[in-house]
């Protein structure tokens, strides 16, 4: 008698995982990260500090971290260890501190400028890879994905 619950249970979680845009959209992070990590190898920069020094030179002014965090969807203790390696490294630098020592504002320096261009030839690599792999559908599609979700995000 006991057999049936289990069973069912079995069968609901083979549904929800088959059915799972949380896990596709894992699974699909995970396969590009992954090629993106390898081609960046050779330039020095991970993924994550690519996309905080990318994201820094986009903003082009001094910025808080909790700002990067931000623009970048990520925790700010994330941000906070990649910017200190990225500091440690010289790509970073902080511009302004608050008086209390609380509040730091931080810009990409010229080491990270040169860091982002020497990243180039990898990053185009690593485009030419997913470009060549899915369709101009499949990027116009995820960029309406992301530009649909971070608005309902916003709305919250």
């Amino acid at each position: 008698m006991q057999q049936e619950p289990v069973r069912e249970s079995r069968e609901q979680a083979l549904w929800m995982a088959d059915r799972c845009l949380g896990r596709r959209i894992a699974r699909l992070h995970r396969l590009v990260s992954r090629q993106f990590e390898a081609e960046l190898r050779e330039s020095g920069l991970t993924l994550p500090q690519f996309e905080v020094l990318s994201e820094m030179a986009l903003f082009d002014a001094p910025a808080r971290p909790s700002e990067i965090a931000g623009w970048l969807g990520l925790e700010r203790s994330t941000i906070s260890r990649n910017l200190d390696v990225l500091m440690h490294r010289g790509h970073v630098r902080a511009a302004a501190v608050s008086a209390t020592g609380r509040t730091t504002r931080v810009v990409v320096t010229d080491s990270g400028y040169q860091a982002l261009a020497d990243a180039e030839p990898a990053w185009r690599r690593a485009q030419a890879w997913i470009s060549e792999a899915v369709d101009a559908d499949a990027v116009e599609a995820l960029d309406r994905w992301l530009m649909a979700l971070d608005l309902d995000q916003q709305k919250r």
